[in-house]
């Protein structure tokens, strides 16, 4: 019996490299693969190919309020209504409708606000002043169908649902074009506290079923994780400690790419003025806005020089 396992083991190995895959086809292949555009421009260079689909991981972090889970929904959006998707409708292809999945572990996915943003990108389409207002809300009842939501409620739930995943992939046959996780850190920061062990044994199996799926299907994966305090155990006065995302080491090694959100102001917006008419000036005087700015940075890449940043709002 050991000799016949041996030999099995010996014949996998010596056809092993037979498969391998040449770095010109690689580089080749995920060229041809179309990168999700972005509405914000800053965001969309400074993350440069980490969207593109193929078997990495996206992870963001940031405290909360920091534009996380905003910034998964523009990802979700531009993969169902991009590039290819666009150039597919003006074609005349039938569709031009990618699908997506939403693993909502938080709660915090709200319809409506994706809604908004789809119809802004609908808008923007060629063609779609043409089609008129009836065209728009058809592709947008369209889009909101294509959004596959899953509500997760513990750890056990949002793994499960991970795992029952590869089957639906394999229906939609390619359909689907990204993946969001929100957040995974919501259910394992304080699940499985007394079995550390168990924690980062699970965690590594999420990391390889994502890469998988997208590398399988074709996906843009991403994963957003909440930021904790480190502290120094050398240093006992505390002056040391300082946040870093959450799920600590295992976890940290798994994505490819990294982004760390964090607010560092408010810009007023102030509507202009129109001359000659005190009353209407004062009326947009009291119609400024005041809109948060956020920073993004760039804190681990496999192909750009980490500490990039850009604002955004």
């Amino acid at each position: 019996r050991a000799s016949e396992m041996l030999a099995a083991c010996r014949r996998e190995v010596a056809t092993a490299w037979d498969s391998a895959e040449s770095a010109l086809h690689l580089l080749q292949k995920g060229q041809g693969r179309a990168l999700p555009s972005l509405p914000c421009q800053r965001l969309a260079s400074l993350l440069g190919g980490a969207l593109r689909p193929g078997g990495s991981i996206l992870e963001v972090c940031g405290l909360p309020g920091t534009g996380k889970t905003q910034l998964c929904l523009q990802i979700c959006a531009a993969a169902q209504i991009g590039s290819s998707q666009i150039a597919a409708a003006a074609a005349g292809g039938g569709g031009g409708i990618a699908e997506a999945v939403y693993v909502d572990a938080e709660g915090s996915f709200v319809p409506r606000r994706y809604a908004q943003m789809c119809q802004a990108l609908l808008a923007e389409r060629p063609g779609a002043l043409a089609g008129g207002g009836a065209a728009v809300a058809a592709d947008l009842e369209r889009v909101l169908r294509s959004m596959h939501v899953c509500r997760t409620y513990d750890a056990t739930e949002l793994y499960s649902t991970l795992k029952a995943l590869g089957p639906f992939l394999a229906q939609r046959k390619n359909s689907v074009r990204a993946l969001v996780v929100d957040s995974l850190a919501f259910c394992f920061r304080h699940e499985f506290g007394d079995n550390q062990p168990q924690r980062a044994r699970i965690l590594m199996d999420i990391a390889a079923m994502l890469r998988r799926y997208g590398a399988e299907h074709q996906l843009t994966v991403v994963v957003t994780n909440h930021m904790t305090t480190r502290f120094d155990r050398n240093d006992p006065t505390g002056d040391s400690a300082h946040l870093v995302p959450a799920l600590g080491e295992t976890w940290a090694h798994q994505p490819s790419t990294q982004l760390r959100l964090e607010r560092c102001g408010i810009v007023r917006l102030r509507a202009p003025a129109q001359h000659g008419d005190s009353r209407l000036g004062a009326q947009a005087a009291m119609a400024s806005s005041a809109q948060p700015v956020g920073r993004a940075t760039l804190t681990k890449s496999v192909e750009r020089a980490v500490g990039q940043s850009c604002t955004f709002r």
